[in-house]
């Protein structure tokens, strides 16, 4: 039964895919949109029965292999008869410097990080142009692609790519009626987020916000399903920065001003 909720977002009835949704952001975005009404193929790369709803679809899949995507949503066609939202999410980190950083780990990075929104966002784009569906696409990109933060080089160089990515597909699917924006979030507590800072090291991060804590992933996810909601009919092209007030706070402790 639809909710209030999922009927002022528009989301009942709505098939989408979610990549990344094994765990942290992808994982609450694919409860939450299944709890709105919607139906969700949930892409990850090995899942526990236990984490998300009966009804959602799990799909195992690398999204750096572009025929996998396109057997996931078609996957999404075949059990829902259509796509309307993809959301790009899965992502891999690996700190480095531009001294240190090996190959390797740089094409790794960039395989997934970009790579894979490329492969989904071009399989779900063709199958809504075919089908005439006004889609949406949400692609969850970082501060860490909007300001500088040292030692994570790749990773900041490919969201950074995935904000161009989401304008350059926005202009390009508008005459379409696909919407694509972008969410920007700042720290998160999930294992990729969060998961190698000690408790002295969390203290420092949460005082730096100014809000004072670390995002749980299901705030993350309440912000993509906004984007692919009918509440953003008219938003575009967009990234919606998701941090707490991390990138707008410039103040410099103990200075003032006489």
């Amino acid at each position: 039964m639809p909710t209030i909720e999922s009927e002022l977002l528009g989301l009942a009835g709505k098939a989408a895919v979610v990549t990344g949704a094994t765990s942290g952001i992808g994982r609450e975005t694919a409860r939450l949109l299944a709890g709105l009404g919607a139906e969700v193929v949930a892409v990850g790369r090995k899942f526990r029965q236990d984490t998300l709803p009966g009804g959602v679809v799990r799909f195992e899949a690398d999204v750096s292999d572009p025929g996998r995507a396109a057997d996931a949503v078609a996957e999404c066609v075949s059990k829902f008869g259509k796509v309307d939202i993809l959301v790009n999410n899965a992502g891999t980190i690996k700190g480095g410097s531009l001294l240190d950083f090996r190959k390797e780990d740089w094409d790794r990075i960039m395989d997934v990080n970009l790579g894979g929104y490329r492969n989904y966002a071009s399989a779900a784009a063709k199958a809504m142009v075919a089908a005439g569906t006004r889609g949406r696409i949400v692609n969850v990109a970082s501060v860490d692609g909007i300001s500088a933060e040292p030692g994570v080089l790749a990773y900041s160089a490919s969201k950074g790519a995935i904000i161009m990515f989401t304008k350059c597909a926005a202009i390009e699917l508008a005459p379409h009626g696909i919407r694509v924006n972008a969410v920007a979030p700042g720290w998160v507590d999930t294992p990729m987020g969060t998961g190698l800072l000690d408790a002295s090291s969390r203290k420092l991060v949460d005082g730096r916000i100014p809000l004072g804590y670390i995002a749980p992933p299901e705030e993350i996810a309440r912000s993509v399903a906004f984007l692919a909601s009918d509440m953003a009919a008219y938003m575009t092209g967009e990234v919606m920065v998701v941090d707490g007030g991390l990138t707008v706070d410039i103040s410099i402790p103990g200075l003032k001003y006489e």
